[in-house]
């Protein structure tokens, strides 16, 4: 995943992020940069909830090994 951020001489850069790092952003963006909001998300339906914190579930985390 790429993230595109500007500076103040109007140049594009363009950073990597890891498909959890993206998760995790997206949720401080969806509690409007609070943090603390991301750890006490009700909204458990959402299929970002279980990842929220930027690390895999431990039941996710076996998938992997199984393969």
């Amino acid at each position: 995943m790429n993230v595109v951020t500007s500076n103040r001489e109007r140049r594009m850069r363009v950073t990597k992020i890891t498909p959890m790092k993206a998760i995790r952003a997206k949720c401080i963006d969806c509690s409007c940069g609070e943090k603390k909001e991301v750890r006490l998300c009700p909204i458990e339906w959402c299929p970002l909830w279980p990842y929220r914190m930027g690390k895999r579930p431990a039941k996710d985390a076996n998938v992997d090994k199984e393969k």
